[in-house]
């Protein structure tokens, strides 16, 4: 291996066929005859030969994860993201970074993320639903009517595509599976999506979400995981940092009043200080897990309803805590998580940090756009920071898919404490 130079938060991945000025906007239109899109890996620096990487694509719904490529010569790196896990993230924003390891046994270092917001369709085209004895499937989604048709499309082991149906307004269209299908595809893992067609237009179809199931097992819906992530890992935060650990969190969607299994890999810990917890999600389906870390990791998160399906989601914790702002010996500095889903609850958590400073002060915390900070019912606050450590934490929350700034100032100590930091909900 010819590694010399570290590795040190790689910059983020580019999807070559995403648009806008930050190359952060992807249409299906624009590569609906592709096989796969390309997400390329950049020659970061400290790239060697023998490095492997691996592509991380983070929909909400259901994580990707590419082959490992192993570096030759240094430079760019073109890895495939199938066709039918874009179709899956339509209407979503995705996590898009690599991991790098440097050496066989060594801990994986992530890229910078790069947030693709995948533009939506005119419906939301929720998955099929499948019956227990999985031998049915249904499909149901706001604003069906007539003069349009859909189609389901089943592939495992085999591929089996239904008839074309008209939408009859009001009316949920249900398709038998084959049982020679389902023979053939037992104990497979399985994807399942439908086509709808606007009748006589000549338009393309619209592909709905994908539901993964392995047949032969009984099916359980999947909870939803979204992750706030970035946030300072244990071993980060000042030595005399009096506040929660808890930097980044999770927030596990699903079905009202479920019990959900949740697993954490690596060194992360829920608030029960273990790395598994077993919550049930609240009246509208919803629980909000606040996750540590001692050490700097991209940590997985697991969870499943009991024995049905699960989703994996990844997180993480950083090592890097620089100054924002320095006086002389005297600084500031702030980490911001995000990520978090705009749901008004879910939170990006900030920590807020001085040193070299001993005197009374109060910070100024700002956020712009839609977002808030719960704590105090506001977009600015005035918080006091207490000695002997001078430091805060606190939350932002947002109802709005969107990437918001956060102004920090000393207010007795003038402009030169000011600078800004910002963070995505999504």
């Amino acid at each position: 291996m010819d590694s010399i130079t570290a590795v040190t938060n790689p910059a983020n991945p580019k999807i070559l066929e995403a648009h806008g000025s930050a190359g952060d906007r992807l249409d299906f239109d624009s590569v609906y005859h592709r096989d796969f899109i390309t997400a390329q890996v950049p020659h970061y620096s400290g790239m060697a030969r023998g490095h492997t990487v691996t592509v991380t694509w983070g929909n909400p719904r259901h994580i990707y994860n590419s082959e490992v490529v192993t570096v030759g010569t240094p430079g760019a790196i073109d890895i495939r993201i199938p066709r039918i896990e874009v179709i899956d993230a339509i209407g979503h924003t995705v996590k898009v970074y690599y991991t790098v390891r440097t050496a066989p046994g060594t801990a994986l270092i992530p890229s910078r993320i790069l947030l693709l917001h995948i533009n939506p369709y005119e419906f939301n085209l929720l998955a099929p639903t499948l019956s227990t004895d999985q031998k049915t499937l249904s499909v149901r989604y706001v604003g069906m009517v007539h003069g349009y048709t859909v189609r389901i499309r089943a592939t495992g082991k085999t591929t089996w595509e239904s008839d074309e149906r008209e939408v009859q307004t009001g009316v949920t269209p249900t398709f038998t599976l084959p049982s020679n299908w389902i023979a053939e595809n037992r104990g497979i893992d399985t994807r399942i999506n439908y086509s709808v067609y606007k009748s006589g237009s000549g338009q393309r179809l619209m592909f709905s979400k994908v539901l993964r199931v392995r047949i032969g097992e009984q099916v359980l819906p999947a909870p939803l995981i979204n992750i706030s992530s970035g946030g300072l890992a244990g071993q980060a935060l000042p030595h005399d940092w009096p506040h929660t650990r808890a930097t980044n969190s999770a927030t596990i969607t699903g079905e009202p009043n479920r019990q959900v299994n949740a697993k954490l890999s690596g060194n992360a810990r829920f608030s029960n200080a273990s790395n598994e917890i077993d919550m049930r999600l609240d009246s509208q389906g919803r629980s909000i897990q606040p996750v540590s870390n001692a050490l700097a990791q991209t940590v997985d998160l697991t969870a499943t309803y009991g024995t049905g399906p699960s989703i994996r989601a990844s997180m993480i914790f950083s090592a890097s805590f620089p100054a924002d702002a320095a006086l002389g010996s005297t600084g500031v500095r702030a980490n911001v998580s995000s990520g978090a889903a705009a749901n008004g609850i879910s939170p990006n958590r900030v920590t807020y940090d001085t040193f070299a400073i001993n005197q009374p002060m109060t910070l100024r915390a700002q956020v712009s756009g839609s977002a808030r900070l719960p704590a105090y019912s506001a977009q600015i606050a005035n918080i006091r920071l207490y000695q002997p450590s001078w430091d805060c934490t606190f939350d932002v929350v947002n109802t709005v898919r969107e990437t918001v700034t956060v102004t920090f100032e000393i207010l007795e100590l003038g402009s030169w404490t000011r600078f800004s930091k910002q963070m995505t909900f999504v």
